[in-house]
């Protein structure tokens, strides 16, 4: 099968643009008036789509990790599970958010942390999922999702190869509209730790299956190099602010670094161009003015036999080439050839 995906009407493919998805996440923190704003400027941006988080603290952690308690600034609640209450939208909130980026005509995605999340954005016509480097390992829920039918996007931080196929393997016993991404799990994440050859080694290991990069890197210059390397779905923490409250805003990308990506992997997309090495017909003019010709050194009488000092190499390039030299020494002149003249075809092979 082709190695392609359809999301939301939206072709994924080595020959198609680049899927780039604005990982607003819970950067809104809670307020959804924030949420469309930064919608806006992520379709403003180039955002193929926009996704969120939708969880329930109280399914997703164990008692202990949701009375977990820090001194953590940028959490909204001392206790763990109440930050993460706090950020999380209502019912109806959740709907609103859907309805209104399908009023912009942007792909709506949310990743859901539990059953009831995805029963939830099931229930909301969402037309794809997004599983988090988090539930990776966890098949059950992978499985879930698969049997949905829909188009789905796992990524694999902290993943071994094992997991990695364990995963592949579950997700496409039911489905095999998937695409894999390569994620580090380290916020923010250090270059050194990003292993970029790892899209293509899951493209040769995964003939069947899109690739691309989940990153939380505060730059988007890496992901050109993805780019290259087939990279095709593209997932970056989004914010309108970096100095916004929240743990994800001081290393998302902001509107401006968005387009900037967005620009920039279009532009490395077109110049990629052909794995034929071809002359370019725009190319040609240019070419021909910087190339160089066989002329006369000096005046070449009839039947003289050329010798390499009787040679110069010139500008432009409209006449037998310099590769042709060795071609020419030692045949005799067809007719007499002034100095600077061009040699000609006629007046060495007689043709």
């Amino acid at each position: 099968m082709p190695r392609e995906l359809l999301f939301d009407n939206q072709l994924i493919s080595d020959d198609a643009p680049p899927f780039i998805i604005a990982e607003i996440g819970h950067n809104h923190a809670g307020e959804m008036d924030k949420a469309k704003v930064m919608v806006d400027s992520a379709i403003a941006a180039g955002a193929s789509a926009v996704k969120f988080q939708t969880r329930n603290p109280k399914e997703v952690y164990s008692k202990a990790e949701y009375n977990r308690t820090a001194d953590n600034p940028q959490w909204m609640d001392p206790v763990y599970g109440k930050h993460r209450e706090a950020l999380e939208p209502s019912k109806e909130e959740w709907q609103d958010l859907f309805d209104y980026c399908k009023s912009k005509n942007v792909t709506f995605i949310s990743t859901p942390f539990d059953f009831t999340s995805v029963d939830l954005l099931e229930n909301m016509g969402v037309p794809g999922y997004k599983v988090a480097s988090g539930d990776a390992t966890n098949i059950p829920m992978i499985e879930y999702i698969a049997k949905l039918g829909k188009p789905t996007i796992i990524s694999t931080g902290g993943c071994s190869i094992e997991d990695v196929d364990r995963l592949h393997e579950a997700f496409m016993k039911h489905n095999n509209q998937l695409a894999i991404l390569q994620c580090s799990c380290i916020y923010p994440c250090p270059p050194e730790v990003m292993n970029l050859n790892v899209i293509a080694m899951y493209r040769e290991r995964y003939p069947d299956t899109v690739v691309g990069l989940s990153t939380h890197q505060p730059n988007w210059a890496v992901n050109i190099a993805a780019y290259t390397l087939g990279g095709r779905v593209f997932e970056n923490h989004y914010t309108n602010d970096r100095d916004w409250k929240g743990t994800d805003n001081n290393f998302s990308l902001t509107p401006e670094m968005l387009k900037q990506f967005v620009a920039g992997v279009n532009e490395v997309r077109v110049a990629l161009g052909s794995h034929e090495k071809f002359q370019e017909p725009v190319e040609a003019a240019y070419t021909l003015e910087r190339r160089k010709k066989l002329v006369a050194r000096r005046d070449i009488p009839l039947g003289h036999i050329i010798e390499e000092a009787d040679l110069a190499i010139k500008c432009p390039g409209d006449g037998l080439q310099p590769w042709q030299l060795n071609d020419v020494i030692g045949r005799p002149a067809l007719g007499a050839i002034e100095a600077e003249d061009d040699i000609t075809s006629v007046a060495v092979f007689g043709e």
